[in-house]
């Protein structure tokens, strides 16, 4: 029996959805890419922003009125429209993010299949593992801890076994996400940390890299950056939730921080990773942001050792208190996030041309009869002639031409 997945939304979903697929077809059913052969469908949903929870819903509607396949549909957009869904899609299964814990066993109850046989589809070349799960800041912006929850993190002896399992499986880069991963294993007793994590990951047979997600700056210490600097499998990338690099819109997303920590931090990165690719997330045209404000936060971009910038334009979330705020004008948000997006490209081509030349290590994600792509341990895509037999595996790679601010090319090293 087949089925199909979709998912919307940050890497903590698509770690979500990689471990249903492999439960799922470790009992028996086959992934498809086509849902035109699929028995049933999963779709994992985001409501961070307006137009994500958009996106969602033009794909429900979409595939209600043009396919016949039932869908179990979980995440963040049920958790916000639960009553509107279950009224329109009525041959539709919803799980809130509460649910999401039963819908493998649901869907194998409402889809049965007897079958002996095992299948493995590489659904990713490189495995997001969620280690942790909801938030206990209550940033003015952010309607993520209504949906998703209070902190919690999965026990340590947890991690280990997946990490192990998808070693077994073959994946050889490991992606820790949360949905705040830097509060990890603050809620555990005895209290963990997201190094003690790391450290003991560093001895699992199989992963060669580990690479983190998103990671807040609250939580980050000096001792931090240190100790993970001595551990040789975590990857050369690293990835900030900063939002502004002005105090006082800072202070008006209640983030309880400065623009001089998150340089300090920074700078500690870079010292001891001096080739890691360093990017963060900046929202433009905040309520209230004035043009000095804004020009805060671009100087502190060009000041600050970044090599990539995620840009969102302002998304008010109902039930937050930044909507209650007045907001911008929609010209000058349009303006401010061009001017943001256009800086992080000059950035991202710059690091790129830096790194003509020079060999480093990554996994091969794709294979085709024209050419491959090797992710590094820095975080490029790096086209490289065509390979067969190595999808997953750790390659070395030499950058040798830069073909736009998300491409390189290169050969086997």
């Amino acid at each position: 029996m087949k089925f199909v997945v979709e998912c919307f939304g940050c890497r903590s979903n698509q770690a979500e959805v990689q471990e249903w697929i492999v439960e799922l077809e470790g009992r028996g059913y086959e992934l498809t890419t086509r849902a035109a052969e699929a028995t049933f469908g999963i779709l994992n949903t985001c409501s961070v922003t307006e137009k994500a929870e958009k996106d969602v819903l033009r794909f429900i509607g979409r595939t209600y009125r043009h396919t016949g396949v039932p869908w179990l549909v979980a995440g963040c957009t049920v958790s916000r429209e639960r009553a509107e869904l279950d009224q329109k899609y009525r041959s539709y299964f919803f799980f809130d993010n509460r649910e999401k814990q039963r819908l493998v066993e649901t869907a194998c109850e409402l889809f049965p299949v007897d079958s002996r046989l095992i299948y493995h589809s590489a659904f990713r070349s490189r495995v997001f593992l969620k280690v942790q799960d909801g938030c206990n800041f209550r940033c003015s912006f952010c309607i993520v801890p209504a949906l998703r929850g209070k902190a919690r993190s999965l026990e340590p002896k947890e991690v280990l076994a997946k990490a192990r399992r998808y070693a077994g499986l073959g994946y050889r880069e490991v992606v820790l996400t949360g949905i705040n991963l830097s509060s990890y294993g603050y809620d555990l007793f005895p209290r963990q940390t997201l190094l003690d994590l790391v450290a003991a990951l560093q001895h699992v047979r199989g992963v060669e890299i580990i690479r983190l997600s998103s990671l807040d700056p609250r939580f980050i210490r000096y001792h931090f950056i240190k100790e993970l600097a001595a551990m040789p499998k975590v990857a050369d990338s690293f990835h900030f939730s900063l939002q502004s690099g002005s105090d006082a819109v800072i202070r008006r997303m209640n983030r309880g921080s400065r623009g001089a920590e998150y340089l300090r931090i920074l700078s500690h990165f870079r010292d001891y990773f001096p080739e890691a690719n360093l990017g963060a997330d900046f929202i433009a045209g905040f309520p209230g942001e004035s043009e000095r404000q804004f020009q805060e936060t671009v100087a502190f971009i060009q000041a600050a050792p970044l090599n990539y910038l995620h840009v969102f334009p302002f998304s008010p979330r109902p039930g937050t208190k930044a909507a209650t705020l007045e907001p911008l004008p929609p010209p000058v948000l349009r303006a401010r996030a061009a001017e943001l997006k256009d800086l992080g490209s000059q950035m991202k081509l710059a690091y790129r041309d830096r790194c003509r030349g020079k060999i480093f290590s990554g996994i091969l994600i794709e294979e085709n009869p024209h050419y491959a792509l090797v992710v590094t341990r820095n975080f490029l895509s790096v086209r490289v002639p065509p390979l067969r037999g190595f999808k997953k595996r750790k390659l070395h790679v030499r950058v040798e031409r830069v073909v736009n601010e998300n491409l390189c090319e290169g050969k086997i090293a």
